[in-house]
């Protein structure tokens, strides 16, 4: 056991651990280290299927003493959970932290995997579709051990930018509010912790809002990493 938490984030798909000098989960990895935490930042398969992307994660954290405290985007939470149930990883994981992770699939998926776009031909796209998700959530029951919590974010159309706004409203058709990726109810899994006003890509301080003629309030995620991070140190 280590005395000191050890967070691990874990990226989404066609995600990155560190792409020169950008950091896809940005000022998250110092905000947990000036905490007193280990940070362990992964790197998998880009654009695998979840078992490939799990068995690289579980290969990574294979020599790491627990309690590991993991906190993952999008698609990062589904082969967290994969590693955890299926891998071995339930013996040394406390909790697991999801953001806009789609556990039971995504529309987007299933309209992209019907159509000629370019994205069907990525495994990982098929995997998050909301069949295969049904599935997998069907062979992949929760750790007992383990603390399962999320966050969902959620925009209305009109502060999406116009980039994101045609798979929002696929989303909005079939499941309701969603971050433009992943609608709230597929977002959440175990306790739903909070439903904070934030696009897919805000999440991990991405901005995509290109509009020139109006404005939106910008969402700030290190507050969010920070109540991660605090209720983490009060579990050890």
């Amino acid at each position: 056991m280590s005395a000191q938490p050890t967070v691990v984030l874990i990226h989404g798909l066609f995600g990155f651990d560190r792409l020169l000098w950008l950091e896809y989960f940005r000022q998250a990895r110092s905000l947990y280290g000036q905490m007193g935490m280990r940070v362990i930042v992964p790197k998998l398969p880009w654009a695998g299927t979840i078992k490939q992307r799990a068995s690289a994660l579980a290969g990574q954290l294979a020599t790491q003493p627990g309690p590991l405290h993991l906190i993952a985007h999008s698609m990062g939470g589904v082969d967290a959970r994969y590693w955890i149930t299926h891998l071995g990883g339930g013996a040394k994981v406390a909790s697991l932290t999801t953001l806009g992770t789609p556990h039971r699939g995504s529309p987007v998926a299933d309209h992209v995997c019907s159509t000629l776009s370019p994205f069907r031909l990525f495994a990982g796209v098929h995997a998050l579709t909301t069949t295969a998700m049904q599935q997998f959530n069907a062979e992949t029951p929760d750790h007992d051990g383990v603390i399962y919590r999320s966050y969902a974010g959620v925009r209305p159309l009109a502060q999406l930018p116009w980039l994101m706004r045609r798979y929002a409203r696929i989303i909005e058709q079939a499941e309701g509010d969603n971050d433009s990726q992943v609608s709230r109810q597929s977002a959440a899994w175990g306790d739903l912790v909070a439903v904070v006003p934030a696009d897919h890509f805000e999440l991990i301080s991405l901005n995509f809002w290109l509009n020139p003629f109006r404005r939106r309030e910008s969402f700030d995620p290190l507050p969010l990493y920070r109540d991660i991070g605090c209720w983490i140190l009060q579990q050890q």
